[in-house]
C-alpha cells in the first residue's frame, strides 16, 4: 500500500497560484523523508497576497521551476498511490487548477480527506484543523509549511489507522464507514 500526502500553499486566492508543494510518502510500511518543492507561479498568478499565511514571497520562488516541470515527477511519485490531504477539496483543487493552467493531464488517484477521517476517529475534538489534530496526536508541526503540513496529514492518517489496528486503507475506511473518493 502506498499513500502520498500532499499539501499546497498558494501565492494568492487563485487555486492556480501554487507556490509550494509538500509531499510525504508511506510506501509498503516505510515512511519516507518528506520534502517540499518550491514552485514559481505562472506569470498570471505571481502576485503574493498569502505571504502572511505561509511566509513565502515572490523572492523565495522566483528562481524555482513552474509546476509544468514537476508534473511528470509527481506522476512517478503518485503511481499506484492513494492521495491523502487535509481538506482535500483545496489541495486537489490546486492540483487540478495548475494542471488545467498548463494543459496537463489530471491525476485521477483515489484520495482520502483526513479532515473527514478525523471527524470519524476523533469526534471528541472541538475542531479538526490540522494544528488541533497535530497537538492532540503529538505530531510536530510548523503550520503552513507545505512539507510539515503534508507530514502531519500523513501522520494523522497513520495514527488513525493504528487506532483501528490496521494499516490497510480499504480495511480502515470500511471500519469507519468511509470510502476512497476519486479525483476526476
Amino acid at each position: 500500500m502506498k499513500i502520498v500526502a500532499l499539501d499546497f500553499e498558494t501565492a494568492n486566492a487563485s487555486l492556480a497560484s501554487a507556490c509550494s508543494l509538500g509531499i510525504a510518502v508511506y510506501n509498503d510500511g516505510e515512511l519516507e523523508e518528506p520534502f517540499e518543492w518550491l514552485i514559481k507561479p505562472h506569470s498570471r498568478y505571481s502576485f503574493f497576497t498569502n505571504t502572511h499565511i505561509h511566509g513565502l514571497t515572490y523572492e523565495d520562488v522566483k528562481d524555482a521551476d513552474e509546476f509544468l516541470y514537476y508534473h511528470d515527477r509527481l506522476g512517478e511519485i503518485l503511481d499506484g498511490a492513494i492521495i491523502a490531504a487535509h481538506n482535500a477539496r483545496f489541495d486537489l483543487g490546486v492540483l487540478n487548477a495548475v494542471c488545467d493552467l498548463y494543459g496537463l493531464e489530471h491525476f485521477t488517484n483515489p484520495y482520502i480527506d483526513t479532515v473527514a477521517v478525523a471527524r470519524r476517529v476523533y469526534p471528541e475534538l472541538y475542531n479538526h484543523r490540522l494544528n488541533t489534530l497535530a497537538d492532540y496526536l503529538d505530531i510536530s508541526l510548523n503550520h503552513h509549511n507545505a512539507c510539515s503540513d503534508a507530514y502531519a496529514c500523513l501522520m494523522i492518517l497513520l495514527k488513525s489507522m493504528e487506532a483501528y489496528q490496521t494499516y490497510e486503507a480499504d480495511e480502515f475506511l470500511e471500519k469507519i464507514h468511509m470510502r476512497l473518493k476519486n479525483n476526476a
